[in-house]
This record gives structure tokens, sequence and C-alpha cells, in this order.
């Protein structure tokens, strides 16, 4: 371990032997990483109507079998990811992921049929669990304990930042490729490339990470143990919790990048507008979500240092819960009036994440990080893979806000699970003081 003083990136306090520039390199991921989840599902309404002529009706379905088969993907690496990332270090993988990502921008948009995009969803998946097991792993990396929650919250406020300006500034490209003459095919090439040069840029900046290992070069265990690592630790019922968490939250995001997204283009064109102005539409609509999110995120963090963080992870659920069943009584998510209930949709979301990140960060050990968060991203994957599968079913055969209502109460149950922990936790701690 070094003997070096431990170094400040201004109000945040960095864990010994990590530099400002290893940090700043960890906030440019930060700002990407998201919107570069969220893009490629957001755009893909567009990709069904132009590229493969779907139906309407049919579109729902499709969206979640997509969405399920990444998911598949995640769930296949995420917990290899992180495990491998304890014993080659979390540069290597980071760098790796992006180059994936890269690849699945630029293959996506070339698909005409189901079975390729299912095929390029399967590379932007392993992609993806790569990057969210090390978007997860290094945050709990990098701060002293005394400034998790402030790192975690700015953070989150890149993620959300780097979401506005994917989903509300790029998703515009397409209207602006078409608009300089490009059909609305090449119009969506166009776009997905250029997000892909964005990726390769980010690997590159990847290279200022911190290198080498998280532990000692003697304490490298094989995989399988690390990542039964990761299900030991579930012994600790808040590690418990934060699995249980993320679950939820994972499924929180995939809703807004999957059904939000499809239900917002599908409103604009019954108004009559091309898919590459529903395209901007979609932008818009999350844009509110994102957008209150990245306002909301520091502050959420800041309350991560200040109070109980069982309690914090208890009403990051409640908002979620009551976030989600709002968004579910719209009936037009695109009209003005919706616009509240979608900012607390944003609010909740970025809750539920954020307070898992932290809980998680504090419970675990440096060296078995990789392996406990990558497990928390599997959980993760798991609720997707349900949202995906059911919400696609209940999106076209109840309605576009049924999968939203689903999620609150998903929420909700999380919420009271928080709840109780707490409560025992402060009735023990009467009792011993007694």
């Amino acid at each position: 371990m070094t003997n070096e003083a431990p170094q400040r990136l201004g109000f945040i306090e960095l864990a010994p032997g990590v530099s400002r520039r290893h940090a700043l390199c960890y906030l440019f991921a930060a700002f990407v990483s998201i919107g570069l989840f969220a893009y490629l599902p957001a755009m893909t309404p567009f990709v069904l109507k132009v590229n493969l002529a779907l139906p309407t009706g049919e579109q729902g379905v499709a969206t979640g079998i997509l969405q399920s088969w990444q998911e598949i993907s995640i769930l296949v690496v995420i917990g290899l990811w992180g495990a491998l990332s304890d014993r080659i270090g979390r540069r290597p993988v980071y760098v790796t992921g992006f180059l994936l990502i890269a690849g699945g921008y630029v293959l996506y948009p070339l698909a005409h049929s189901m079975p390729e995009l299912v095929a390029y969803r399967l590379v932007f998946g392993c992609a993806v669990a790569a990057l969210g097991a090390m978007l997860a792993t290094v945050l709990a990396d990098y701060p002293a304990e005394t400034s998790r929650g402030k790192l975690t919250g700015v953070a989150f406020f890149l993620n959300a930042v780097g979401s506005v300006t994917f989903l509300v500034g790029l998703t515009q490209l397409p209207r602006w490729f078409a608009s300089a003459g490009a059909s609305e095919l090449d119009a969506g090439r166009y776009a997905y490339f250029t997000v892909a040069g964005v990726t390769v840029l980010a690997a590159i900046v990847m290279l200022g990470l911190k290198p080498g290992l998280p532990s000692k070069a003697s304490e490298r265990k094989p995989l399988h143990l690390l990542v039964a690592e990761g299900l030991r630790a579930a012994r600790n019922p808040r590690i418990l919790l934060a699995y249980g968490g993320g679950f939820t939250s994972r499924a929180d995001l995939s809703l807004i990048t999957l059904f939000l997204a499809l239900w917002a283009a599908q409103s604009a064109v019954a108004e009559g507008l091309s898919a590459s102005q529903a395209a901007g539409k979609v932008g818009m609509t999350i844009g509110v979500t994102q957008g209150t999110a990245m306002l909301w995120a520091p502050v959420f963090g800041w309350l991560g240092d200040r109070m109980s963080r069982t309690a914090h992870f208890a009403l990051a659920f409640a908002l979620a819960l009551a976030g989600y069943c709002w968004v579910g009584m719209q009936d037009d998510i695109v009209r003005p009036g919706a616009v509240p209930a979608l900012m607390l949709l944003g609010i909740g979301q970025v809750s539920t994440v954020l307070a898992a990140t932290i809980l998680l960060g504090q419970e675990t050990e440096p060296r078995s990080r990789g392996s406990v968060f990558g497990l928390q991203a599997f959980f993760g994957g798991l609720g997707i893979l349900a949202i995906s599968s059911l919400g696609g079913w209940l999106y076209d055969r109840v309605g576009p806000s049924a999968p939203f209502t689903l999620v609150g109460v998903a929420n909700g149950v999380i919420a009271v699970w928080a709840l109780w922990l707490y409560l025992r936790a402060r009735s023990e701690a009467r009792a011993q003081a007694a």
C-alpha cells in the first residue's frame, strides 16, 4: 500500500494511491457511459421502424426481446468481468469495454432483420457488462470513506449530464443528417457511427486510470473463487439488500430507455412526425427525466454522507415507487401535463442506483469489490431481463403505462425491506445501550 498522503479533487478526498488524474479519467467515463448505455436502446424504435418496417403493434414485444437477449449476455459475463478486474486490474477491463461498445454501435444500424439485431445486442450487452461493473467498482475504489457520498453524487451528476447530452442532443442527429439530404436509413447510420467515435475516444481516455491491481499480486485467486466471494458477501444483510436493490434499480433505467422511449416515439409518429423527428421527441421526453436526475444526484449523494445509509436506501426506493406509479397513471407521456411525473421518475431512478452504490461501497472490502459489484450487476441484469420480457408483453397487451406501474410496486417492496432493516438496527442498538 502506498505511503503517500491522500490527494483531493476539490472537496473530495481520494483514497491513498489515487491521483487527481485517475479520478478525472473515471469521471469522464461516468459522463459518457450511461449515455452510451441508453442511446442505443432509445434509438431502437427508429431502427425498428426504418430498418425493419415493423408494425407499431409489434414493437413492444420486439423491444422486449432485444433487451432480453442483451441481458442474457450480460448475465453470462458480468460476474466474470468484475472478478477479472480483481485479477488484472480495472483499466484493461474498462478499455476493452469501450472498444466492444464501439463495435456494437457500428454494427447495430446495419441490421435488416431481428436475428441481426439480436446478434448485435449480444455484443453490446457484453460491453455494457464490462462498463457497468467497472463504473460501480472504481467508484468504490477511488474515494476516501468520508467522501464516498460526495464522489458518488458527482459521478451520478455526470451520468445524468451525459444522458442528457446523448438523449437530448445526439438523438437530434438523424433529423440533422436527414435535413442535410441523407435518407432516413443513412441518417440513422451516421448517428450511430458518430456515437461509436465517442466510444473510441473514451477507450483512449481510460488509459489514464490507476494502473495495477486493487490488492497485492499474491492475493490473486481463480475467477470462480472471486465470484464465490460475491455470493458469500450476501451473508451481510445490507449487501443482500443492495443486491435486491440492484435487481430493481437496473430495471428502472431499462424501463426508461426501453418503454418510455417507445411510448414517446409511437406518440410522436401518431401525431404525424417522421421517424427522424420522432427520435428527437424521444430525446426530449427522456431528457426531462435525466435532466432532473442530473440536478438531483449531487443533493442525494450529499444526503448519503449525512444520514444512515440504510435509511438513505429506503428513501431512494420510496421516491422511485412514487415516480413510477405516477407515470403509470398518465394517458399520454408527451403532453406537458406529464412533465412533473417524468421529473419525479428521474429523481427516483437516480436515487435508487446512487443509494445502492453508496451502501455497497461502504459494506465491501477493497480486494473483493469487483466480485461484489459484479454480482450486484448480475442481479440487476436479472431485473432487466424480467421487465424486458414481461414489460414488452404488458406494453402491447395492456398499455404503455403498465410496465411503469409494475416496476413502481417492485420499488415499493425494496423500500419496505430497507426500512425494516433500518428499524431493526436501531432497535438492536437501543437494546445494547440499555
